[in-house]
């Protein structure tokens, strides 16, 4: 029996050659958010969106072996409020994640990226050991900012630095209060148990719950449950997290399968804008508090032109 093998990426044109030169050695497994129509007949379609660490975990608790690299292509929501370094990063650690969970034989991460270095160092912080191809597949990832989706849906990620001595379950509470505070009368946001209710102008606009069984020390993850912003539905997987690459102080901060209640058009001219503007400003707001927080321990930094 071959051994079993996930293959990301399988349906670009990297991963369609990869495929090509692996089926002989493994039987190959696919993991996709649409799985192909068209796929190859002795390919096993897992349906799963890389963002989920939950669906990482359901695709390689199933194989022995993970084929790690992100397609510079991948397709995923109608709006994406992100670089390819961000999505990579949360990509790549789910995937660690998942393969320590699982217990997986090994890693194979395909280098050839301008961010490798990253990649490699996120991959490596978990147990499961990491291989690396010795020949690079050379490629440049692009996102586009709107894409083809059966849904409107928005994925928006930003990263910053957090001070040292944070929790990630205090830097997201304190993303909270920091709300309330800098919108002054406009945007007010009641809190209690893990539970976060904001309000636009006095209207109930969102309501975030803190998911704990999804939430740990490096991940708190809150699911967007209510308010006149959110189009709820059984299937809804809108959530917005917090989460620190281990071992370092980068927090990158994602709202994922968000599906908005305005018009598109509106959406994209009004609420868009201000979530990015406001991720922008509490990314310095985090740098002033990481300043502050190293002036206290004596911490000296240079700065130059």
């Amino acid at each position: 029996m071959k051994p079993r093998l996930l293959l990301t990426g399988a349906t670009g044109y990297i991963g369609k050659n990869l495929y090509e030169y692996l089926k002989d050695d493994f039987e190959i497994y696919a993991m996709s958010k649409y799985p192909a129509e068209d796929s190859k007949e002795d390919m096993h379609w897992v349906t799963g969106d890389m963002f989920s660490l939950n669906d990482c975990i359901d695709a390689l608790g199933q194989v022995d072996f993970g084929v790690y690299f992100l397609d510079p292509t991948k397709h995923s929501n109608k709006l994406n409020d992100a670089t390819f370094q961000d999505i990579n990063a949360i990509s790549a650690d789910n995937f660690a994640r998942a393969a320590e969970a699982t217990n997986l034989k090994a890693i194979i991460y395909v280098s050839g990226t301008g961010d490798d270095e990253e990649t490699i160092n996120i991959l490596k912080s978990y147990k499961t050991p990491v291989q690396i191809t010795k020949t690079p597949v050379k490629r440049k990832g692009i996102v586009a900012q709107t894409q083809n989706s059966k849904s409107n849906d928005v994925r928006s990620i930003q990263r910053t630095l957090m001070p040292s001595s944070w929790t990630v379950e205090r830097v997201s509470k304190h993303y909270f209060a920091w709300l309330s505070d800098m919108a002054l009368d406009l945007v007010e946001v009641k809190g209690h148990a893990g539970r976060f209710e904001i309000y636009g102008v006095k209207k109930h606009i969102l309501t975030l719950e803190k998911d704990e069984d999804k939430s740990d020390d490096n991940r708190i993850v809150y699911n967007i449950t209510g308010g006149v912003l959110h189009h709820a539905h059984v299937d809804s997987r809108a959530r917005m997290e917090f989460r620190r690459l281990k071992g370092t102080d980068t927090l990158i901060i994602a709202l994922h399968d968000y599906e908005p209640t305005l018009p598109w058009l509106v959406y994209m001219l009004t609420q868009a804008p201000i979530h990015h503007l406001t991720m922008k400003i509490f990314d310095v707001e985090m740098r002033i508090e990481r300043f502050q927080e190293e002036k206290e321990k004596g911490i000296e930094k240079k700065y130059t032109k």
